[in-house]
């Protein structure tokens, strides 16, 4: 899995998602464009996606990443799949995942409990609020390493 720094994941919700998924040929995350649903028609947000083994042992082999590299990382990823004829399984994770609530755009909705990944935690207080509405921080002992208020 590929993930970008400002996207906290939610690691037991993600891994019961992939449960029933097929283990080759997969390809799951956000679907982009924001009101786009269908997995096959444009590619994964880089806020998070995931591949599977097989994938990645094609990457690594297939002249097709190596000659294309420019644009964005997301968008040329999925190019990779839709060039190579890859990814025959995928899986959108909408509205699992998402943008965080704050500003109000089509790619965003409130924190809810079924949340995988909220994206877009570009400040302390994104991070704190994410945090706290999903008991995170409940418990932990006081640190030097960091501050909670």
């Amino acid at each position: 899995m590929k993930t970008d720094d400002d996207t906290y994941i939610r690691l037991e919700n993600f891994v019961q998602s992939l449960r029933p998924l097929p283990r080759e040929d997969l390809y799951y995350g956000y679907v982009i464009p924001c009101p786009s649903m269908d997995p096959f028609v444009h590619y994964m947000s880089g806020m998070g996606y995931l591949v599977s083994w097989d994938i990645v042992e094609w990457i690594k082999q297939s002249d097709i990443p190596k000659t294309h590299l420019e644009g964005p990382e997301d968008k040329v990823f999925g190019e990779w799949l839709r060039d190579g004829h890859r990814a025959r399984h995928r899986y959108n994770a909408k509205w699992s995942m998402y943008n965080y609530p704050e500003p109000p755009t089509r790619c965003t909705h409130e924190l809810w409990p079924d949340t995988i990944a909220v994206h877009l935690l570009k400040n302390q207080e994104k991070w704190i609020h994410t945090l706290n509405y999903f008991n995170v921080t409940r418990g932990l002992k006081p640190s030097k390493l960091y501050h909670i208020p």
